[in-house]
């Protein structure tokens, strides 16, 4: 029930009026009375808040700007593409559970033009606060792996066959790099420790929260939560591409005709360091040759597999809990860290067709969008 002020307004309406134009206020008639001295009608309030609005300069769309003042999404619907790179992240959390996984298993999610590295799986969450696409959460796997070029040099890099996002825009953007992105709710939360003035300790780079949860749901089943506590524990061991420049990032990126009769592939490489190009387009020359993954050393903490409960899923939408269960857990390691995207280059491409007789096998996964997934439980084999 809403409850109004002797004037007939909302409380609330108190507290807009006080902001001095840094939200506006639209104001809806109700259809009904409200008891008492109060007005007849209350107003209710549906705040939001537009950038360039207490000024009086909105920024025309993105397609009527210069490539100095474009921005990755408008400020309505519908979404733009990318036109914006590289992208930034300033002091994004993440946290990542190592473990071992069937090397067998491990094969069938890379493409075939790829070759396993490791055995050892980084299964990651991600709290982006401060990006260029705005706020979002993200889960995803990486597995350490090399493509071998037709003049017989390799290149190493982590692969993502799995990411899960919490937001449209961070979706679109990253499948236009070949991120495998999909919508999901994810949920992190640190807590609790010494000191804590109620504020968050990251305000004060102490990094002190003792308790961790990870949730990840989508189409309304749970496909992981992990809960418990950091000891702080040295880990045994951590996957390939952990502090080493040799290793990128790839994607597979799938560009498929309206008609689905053809689909090219892409193995799209994100190099590990910053390029003279990258630093100089920046207008950060100085960043030349560093690692555009940037870790904050003091803002560390682990956790053993004692310390924590881990619950992990196939679903009848998602079958990573199928595909790459743990065999062996080593633990958990969060940071804080900046993050700079570049550019991607193409280092493989094959183009698929396909005719009518189509059985919706697609390669190189050799499975396409159609659910061939374990049953749920309770509806039987």
């Amino acid at each position: 029930m809403l409850l109004a002020t002797s004037d007939g307004r909302l409380p609330f309406a108190h507290a807009i009026d006080r902001l001095h134009g840094r939200c506006s206020a639209i104001r809806v008639q109700l259809p009904f009375s409200i008891k008492g001295d109060a007005s007849p009608m209350a107003e209710q309030f549906a705040v939001t808040q537009i950038p360039g609005a207490d000024t009086g300069e909105i920024p025309p769309s993105p397609v009527d700007r210069d490539e100095k003042t474009a921005i990755i999404y408008p400020l309505v619907d519908p979404l733009w593409d990318i036109d914006t790179l590289p992208l930034t992240y300033t002091n994004s959390r993440w946290s990542a559970f190592f473990y071992r996984a069937d090397e067998k298993a491990l094969r069938r999610v890379l493409p075939d033009c790829l070759e396993l590295e490791d055995d050892i799986v980084e299964f990651w969450y991600v709290d982006h606060n401060h990006t260029m696409l705005g706020p979002y959460g993200e889960m995803g796997v990486t597995v350490a792996a090399s493509y071998k070029g037709a003049d017989g040099n390799k290149t190493y890099a982590g692969y993502y066959p799995y990411m899960y996002l919490t937001q449209d825009a961070a979706i679109d953007a990253g499948r236009v790099l070949g991120f495998p992105k999909k919508e999901a709710f994810i949920r992190v939360l640190e807590h609790g420790g010494n000191p804590d003035d109620g504020y968050g300790t990251y305000d004060g780079k102490n990094y002190q929260f003792d308790y961790f949860s990870f949730l990840m749901i989508r189409n309304g089943y749970v496909m992981h939560s992990t809960t418990g506590k950091y000891d702080d524990a040295d880990l045994s061991a951590k996957p390939a591409f952990y502090g080493n420049t040799d290793y990128g990032r790839m994607n597979m990126k799938v560009i498929t005709a309206p008609d689905i009769s053809q689909s090219e592939w892409q193995l799209v490489h994100l190099p590990s360091q910053v390029t003279k190009e990258l630093a100089t387009g920046m207008g950060r020359p100085d960043t030349e040759g560093s690692h555009r993954f940037q870790v904050k050393p003091e803002s560390i903490r682990t956790a053993s597999p004692a310390s924590f409960n881990w619950f992990m899923q196939a679903t009848p939408y998602d079958n990573l809990g199928h595909e790459l269960p743990p065999k062996e857990m080593i633990g958990l390691m969060t940071f804080s860290f900046d993050l700079i995207i570049p550019a991607g280059e193409v280092l493989w491409t094959e183009t698929y067709t396909r005719d009518a007789t189509w059985a919706g096998a697609a390669k190189p996964y050799r499975f396409g969008l159609r659910h061939r997934f374990p049953k749920p439980i309770g509806l039987g084999a």
